[in-house]
Formats: C-alpha cells, structure tokens, sequence
C-alpha cells in the first residue's frame, strides 16, 4: 500500500511536466479553438461599455443629429438595437468556452492515448458536452453553488479542490447523474489528498499567478496596459458611486472610497481581464493534468469508458 502512495506522489510531477510537453505540442490548434470563446466574451463586454459610454457622453448631439432621435425612446431603442448582437456574440462566446472547459478533457484522453496525433478534431469532442448539456448545466450550478452560497463561502478553497476531479467524472462517466459527479470527485479525492494538493499548488502557482503576472509586466512595458487601464476609468467614471461612499463611520468611509475609486477599479478590472485571458489559454493546461490525474487514480475506470465515447475519440484521432 505505501508504494501505491509513492507512486501517486512522484505520478503528480510527471503528469505536470508531461502536461506542459502536450499542451506545447498542441498550442497552435487549441489556441485557435479558444480564440473565439476567449476574445469574444473579451471584446464584447468591452463593446458593450463602449457603447454605453458613447451614448451617455452623446446623448445631446444624438437627439439634434435626427429628427427620429428627438424622441428619447427612439433613442433607446436604437440602443438595444446596438447592443443586441454583442450580447449574442457573449453569449455564444461563453456557451463555446462552457463546452471547452469539459471537452477538452476528452480530448487529451485521446492524444495520451493514442500515437502521432497531429491533428484533432474540436467538434468531435465537443459532441460528449453537448448531448448532455442540460445534466452539464446542472452540474455547473451545482459546483458555482457550493462554492458561493454563505455558509460554504468560507470553506470554498478547501471543498475545491474535492470537486477538482468533477468535470473530469462528467466526461468521462456519462452515464451518471451531476450529484453522483460531485460524489466520485470527492470520493477520489479523499483517497488520494495529498497528491491533489501537490498538482493542484502547481496549476495555481503557474497558471494562476505566475503566468498572469508575467502577462501583465509585459503589458505594462508596451503600454498597453495604461492604454486599457485608462479606457477602462473613462467608463467607470460613468457610474455614480458616492450613495455606497457616503458611510458615516470615517474610517469605513475612506477604505470604501479607495476601493471603490475609479482608478483602483479600473486596475483591477483592467488586471483581471488580461489574466482571464491567459487563464482562458491555459485551460487546455490544466485540463490535460486533471485528465491524467484521473486516469491516474482510477485507471481500471477509464478502461470502462462507454462504447460511444470511444468511437468519438477514434473519429478525433483521424
């Protein structure tokens, strides 16, 4: 039994290491499929407050530029007129990365799998998500809600890492239900903590925090992050935030009013959208290492993979 442990324990750092090979190897094409769920839900959101922010800085020149605008409804119809396909385009864009978060699973299942795959196809693997997207939807409610509703918020950290393995279960278990999903992770888990604990701090350390900041310096010395950081404040400026500012207690008042400051929020939005990006681009990372830890702890499982799902990770290969 010890040397079981052992061999969990060392496994972990080969499965990083082996990752960052696979995920280099395949950077072109998985980058290509992410471009569109990444950028899209990036520009569009930018847009849209692009958008807002013209029309309130512009709403007297819009209302003498036309007749038909001298009616303020006018005005706001032409609005949502505007905004309307941005919000589809987010939309969509969400829904692609929703379906990229789990089948990318099934797609390095089938490159660790199988030799000299060099091209794979994304909408075979996109397929398992989206014949059971209403139990995927399910699930996702269930994880976002353990991990947010109050009296979990505390332990949020810790109960992650037990639902670490769930979307891993999703694909590659079809076959049962979003609470039974929650309920492998965490029984997977609980055997095998430590070395979780191990792969997880490594993930985090280098996709989480490393990566993203590396990103951001480099945005910094081109400028590009001022450029964006400034932007950003112009259209927050927009938004009256002295109602949450005028507390009576001082003290309260002040360290409000710093965090609620259009620069500070501007920083921060403008931080979190450049990390996003990065954390959207190495998702195929991390997926890649959940799905070897999985085949890792219950290798006798994914020997049990469904008939269904290995015809699709054959037309994949191809």
């Amino acid at each position: 039994m010890a040397r079981k442990k052992t061999n969990k324990f060392f496994g972990v750092f080969k499965i990083f290491f082996s990752s960052i090979k696979t995920y280099f190897l395949y950077l072109d094409q998985t980058s290509k499929a992410l471009a569109f769920p990444i950028f899209g839900q990036v520009i569009s959101v930018a847009l849209i407050f692009t958008v807002t922010y013209f029309f309130n800085t512009n709403i007297d020149d819009i209302k003498n530029s036309l007749p038909i605008f001298e009616s303020t409804s006018n005005i706001w119809l032409t609005f949502f007129i505007i905004l309307f396909p941005l919000f589809l385009i987010f939309i969509k864009a969400f829904y692609k990365y929703l379906v990229a978060f789990s089948s990318l699973n099934l797609l390095f299942y089938t490159v660790s799998n199988k030799k000299n795959v060099k091209k794979i196809d994304f909408k075979e693997n996109d397929n398992i998500v989206k014949r059971h997207f209403f139990k995927y939807i399910i699930l996702l409610t269930l994880v976002t809600l353990i991990l947010t509703i109050p009296p979990l918020i505390f332990i949020a950290p810790l109960t992650g890492i037990f639902l670490c393995l769930t979307f891993q279960v999703f694909v590659f278990e079809s076959d049962i239900s979003a609470f039974s999903c929650i309920s492998r992770s965490t029984g997977l888990i609980k055997s095998n903590f430590i070395p979780t604990i191990i792969l997880l701090l490594l993930c985090i350390l280098t996709t989480y925090m490393f990566l993203p900041s590396l990103f951001i310096w480099a945005c910094e010395k081109i400028s590009l992050y001022y450029f964006l950081m400034n932007n950003c404040e112009k259209l927050i400026s927009l938004i009256q935030l002295d109602y949450l500012t005028n507390i009576s207690i001082p003290v309260i008042s002040d360290i409000i009013k710093d965090i609620l400051s259009p620069t500070a929020l501007s920083r921060h939005i403008t931080e979190g959208t450049l990390s996003f990006i990065i954390l959207g681009f190495t998702l195929p990372f991390r997926c890649c290492c959940f799905t070897e830890l999985y085949k890792l702890y219950d290798s006798e499982k994914i020997k049990e993979f469904s008939k269904e799902s290995d015809e699709i990770i054959k037309r994949a290969g191809k």
